[in-house]
């Protein structure tokens, strides 16, 4: 609660916090690490399924490290990574995966979740291509907001129909999958779904289609998809993000790793 204590400025100094100096890897204090792809690794690249911020910072505190998280009571943000930077930290942290097709891949996807555009119809176009690709002839309805969506999924209670939407067959390779920290929005865990598979069948490992759950979908995300998820029989629901009077994206303020 309160008010935000960043607004994104470069060069702010953060308020004074306690620091917790026992031997707790994570504990009291402002976290931050010395390499960016560990920030990514821990904050995630996504983590809301809108892509986190990569932040470089400065401090002239004690600084308590433990393992490979840092922790001090105050931090100046410095500015935030320039796209070289970024670029080269998921370069690094997928190095382990010796696969640079999903590195341009992770890159597409924190682009579209930016939902630089708003186009209802392109993401309705977007939507049918990805059932097609998915090999489902369902029928597309639009609520006004993703909580429509929800309600309306939350009241229909048949999870197998999921099973169809997201190929539940390669949920155990995604469970494989360990490079992102994504638990709290369903779009994350739909671009998760979607690498995995890539991944997967990249390496042999499925014979589906590397883009089977990218078609269209990172496409809508793109445009100002907020959600979209089973709602009915045969029913895909789904929602645009709020925009603007003028039909521009919001220019929201999300929350940065450090």
């Amino acid at each position: 609660g309160g008010p935000p204590i960043f607004d994104g400025t470069p060069g702010t100094l953060l308020p004074a916090v306690t620091v917790d100096r026992s031997d707790k890897e994570c504990a009291e204090g402002w976290n931050f690490t010395r390499s960016p792809e560990t920030a990514l690794r821990i904050g995630g690249l996504w983590p809301d399924g809108w892509p986190s911020r990569l932040w470089k910072i400065e401090t002239d505190q004690p600084v308590v490290e433990r393992g490979d998280k840092c922790r001090a009571s105050q931090l100046v943000m410095v500015r935030e990574a320039i796209r070289e930077e970024l670029e080269n930290a998921v370069t690094a942290l997928h190095r382990p995966l010796q696969d640079p097709d999903i590195v341009s891949s992770v890159l597409l996807w924190r682009d579209a979740l930016a939902r630089p555009e708003w186009d209802a119809e392109h993401v309705e176009v977007s939507l049918r291509e990805a059932l097609e690709a998915r090999g489902l002839d369902w029928t597309l309805q639009q609520y006004d907001t993703a909580w429509d969506v929800w309600d309306v999924r939350d009241a229909w209670d048949a999870w197998d129909v999921r099973d169809v939407w997201d190929v539940r067959d390669v949920w155990d390779v995604r469970d494989v999958w360990d490079v992102w920290d994504v638990r709290d929005a369903w779009d994350a865990w739909d671009v998760r779904d979607a690498l995995a598979v890539e991944f997967a069948s990249h390496r042999g490992w499925t014979n589906h289609n590397p883009m089977l759950l990218t078609t269209g979908i990172r496409d809508a995300h793109h445009h100002g998809l907020a959600v979209a998820v089973p709602t009915g029989d045969n029913t895909l629901g789904w929602a645009m993000i709020d925009c603007n009077d003028d039909g521009t994206v919001h220019a929201y303020y999300r929350g940065s790793n450090l």
